[in-house]
Parts: C-alpha cells; sequence; structure tokens
C-alpha cells in the first residue's frame, strides 16, 4: 500500500474535520490549497473524491435551504442518496400543497396521508370544513324556505281573505238591492274561496309539521289495493261531477312498507290533481308493478298534460307551479311538494312523465320490505 506523506494527511484530514462539522466553504478552501500541492496521484484521487463530495454537500444545503424556505420546486441533487428521503418529502409536501389549493376552492373531497398525526389533523378540518358547507348550505335552503313561507302567507292567504271580506260587505250592505241569484253567486264566490283558504292552510300545516319534526311515521305493511280503493272510493264525487272514469289497476303484488296515512295523503294528492286537470269525460287510473325490492304506483290520467319547463319546477317549495284546472279549479301549489316530503321520508322516490296535451303520469317508488 503507497504510503502518503504526513502532511497531504495532515490535510485531509483537516478537510475531512471540516467538512464534518459543516464548514464546507472552509473544506473548498482547503481543498483548493491541496491542488495546487505537489502530491502522488493517490493525493489527488483522495482530493477529487473529496471535492465531489464537498461539490455535493454544497448543493444538498442549497436544498435543505431552499426547502426550508418553503420552495418546493427546487430541484434536488441528482445521484445523492443521502438525499433520496428530501425528494420524498419534496413530493409530498407538493402533493400536499396541490390538495391545499383543492380544499381552498371547496373540494372536500380530499384525504391527505403526510405525516401521521398531521394527516388526522388535517382530515379533520377537512370534515369540519365539509360540515360547515353543509350547514352554510341548509341555513340557505332554510332562508329560502322561509321566506317563500312568508310569501304564501302574505300573499296567497291575504288575497282570499280580502276577496271574502269584499263579498261580504257586498252582501251586508246591498242585500236588499240584491236579487236570489246574485246572492247565491256572492255566497258561491264566497264559499268557494273559504274552501281554497282552509285547503291551504291545511297544506302549510302539514307541511310545517314534517319540516319540524311533528309528523310521526309509523311504517307498516301496507295493502296498496285497500288504500288505492279508499282514495277513489272518498274522490268518486269530485270525478263523476267531471264525468271522469277513476280505473283501479292493481297487480298482485299489492304490499309496500310505509306510513299509512302518510300514503293515503299522497293518494289523495294526486288522484285530486288529475281530477282537476282532466277535462270531462277522461280517464284517471292508478296501478302499481313490482321492480325488484320496490313498488312503483302509478297515477295516469287523459288530462291537459305539463310542458317541460313546468316539470322542473314540480316538488319545489321555492318554484310552485299554480295552475287553473279544466273547470278553472283552484290550487295552492303545496300539494306535490307535500308528496316528495312524505315519500322521501319513507325510503321512497316520486316522478313525473308528462306531455301539453297529452296526459300526466305520476309515479311514486316504496320499499317492499322493512329496512335492515
Amino acid at each position: 500500500m503507497t504510503e502518503i506523506k504526513s502532511e497531504p494527511a495532515d490535510e485531509i484530514c483537516r478537510i475531512l474535520q471540516s467538512i464534518s462539522n459543516g464548514e464546507l466553504h472552509e473544506a473548498g478552501m482547503l481543498l483548493d490549497e491541496l491542488k495546487k500541492k505537489e502530491g502522488s496521484s493517490e493525493v489527488y484521487k483522495i482530493a477529487g473524491a473529496l471535492a465531489n463530495l464537498q461539490n455535493q454537500l454544497q448543493e444538498g444545503f442549497k436544498y435543505a435551504t431552499a426547502l426550508s424556505d418553503g420552495d418546493l420546486q427546487y430541484e434536488a441533487p441528482r445521484n445523492f442518496y443521502l438525499f433520496s428521503e428530501f425528494k420524498q418529502l419534496q413530493a409530498n409536501l407538493r402533493h400536499l400543497t396541490w390538495q391545499t389549493q383543492q380544499i381552498a376552492t371547496g373540494d372536500y373531497s380530499q384525504s391527505v396521508n403526510f405525516m401521521g398525526e398531521f394527516s388526522v389533523a388535517f382530515n379533520q378540518m377537512i370534515e369540519g370544513l365539509k360540515a360547515a358547507k353543509k350547514t352554510q348550505e341548509d341555513l340557505k335552503d332554510l332562508y329560502a324556505t322561509r321566506n317563500k313561507f312568508f310569501s304564501i302567507i302574505s300573499h296567497d292567504l291575504r288575497s282570499p281573505f280580502n276577496a271574502i271580506l269584499g263579498f261580504s260587505d257586498i252582501l251586508a250592505e246591498e242585500w236588499d238591492e240584491l236579487n236570489d241569484s246574485e246572492r247565491r253567486n256572492f255566497l258561491e264566490n264566497i264559499r268557494n274561496t273559504a274552501h281554497n283558504t282552509f285547503d291551504l292552510l291545511e297544506r302549510l300545516l302539514e307541511w310545517s309539521r314534517i319540516q319540524t319534526g311533528k309528523m310521526k311515521f309509523s311504517p307498516v305493511r301496507l295493502e296498496l289495493d285497500k288504500l288505492i280503493a279508499e282514495t277513489i272510493r272518498l274522490l268518486t264525487p269530485s270525478a263523476d261531477r267531471k264525468l271522469i272514469r277513476l280505473i283501479q289497476e292493481v297487480s298482485e303484488e299489492k304490499y309496500a312498507w310505509a306510513d299509512k296515512d302518510a300514503i293515503l295523503l299522497v293518494l289523495r294528492n294526486l288522484v285530486s290533481n288529475a281530477i282537476k286537470f282532466t277535462h270531462q269525460g277522461g280517464t284517471i287510473r292508478v296501478s302499481n308493478m313490482q321492480m325488484k325490492d320496490q313498488v312503483v304506483v302509478t297515477i295516469s290520467d287523459t288530462g291537459v298534460g305539463i310542458s317541460p319547463g313546468s316539470i322542473k319546477k314540480l316538488f319545489r317549495f321555492e318554484e310552485q307551479l299554480k295552475t287553473e284546472g279544466t273547470d278553472h279549479e283552484k290550487g295552492t301549489g303545496l300539494g306535490l311538494v307535500l308528496c316528495r316530503e312524505v315519500i322521501e321520508k319513507n325510503r321512497g322516490r316520486i316522478w313525473a312523465d308528462s306531455a301539453e296535451g297529452e296526459g300526466s303520469r305520476f309515479s311514486f317508488m316504496l320499499p317492499l320490505k322493512q329496512a335492515d
């Protein structure tokens, strides 16, 4: 083995000591001095290797400094295994930065997997933001519903009361001047307006009971044929006045799992609407069919139908669709909203298919069995 002279050996030791102490600039100066001196080839090889190490460590120092300053785009030194963990940290921080940007735009689907407890805390923050967003959306819906509710009370209730008061004043003040036909006409108007107003109040109360959780739902195994027969029997007089046929077409699979009073409310509303928007001599059918573990009930009519734009407003409290019936029957616009609320409370779904002049089909789906 070739011996290294004592002086170069001492200088190499000082260089190594400087590197180990982190004094990279000092090590570089010592290396420059060593290169200027005469020495064996082994000394130059060692000096070259130390110079390469010193350069890489300097690059590594710059890289670590950049990371500590938050510069995640700084390129790591290549072919230097000591910084492989730092490179992974840099990649993780870049991904975390991207995730944070996504969260800032409202994307709370991110899941952070970074440094143990940090990930737990970060993901808890995301869940908190999700909950806050949901609360904000619920409050927005609540305010919109509240404003609509007050609008109904201030307008839809005030107008009919004004009509009742106006007709009543005329009867009270001009009774003797009016003939029997005129009196009867005023009384008919008062009666019809009072019935419509009572119907609106009843719908509002039912809706508010659902919203406040005061309407209790007790699902049981229902025999749909009996509920449909009861609804048809109740509404036959209304249909007879317009010469409308009510037809019950119930299949053998006639059961559903839902609250009896709630489904009766839905059937009454949908069949009443069908009568309202069907011309004299028309037909209304109430049928059902099974689809896997669900049963679908459909009320179809030969009425006036609904335009595509109006279908979008069905079942929405904030956009109630108010249209006169074929005999100028008044509607509250709340019936279908109640139907949607009730069906969803019973783990079901409701929808409509229609075209202007071609009648309508209102369907709702209910589970066949009790929830597991």
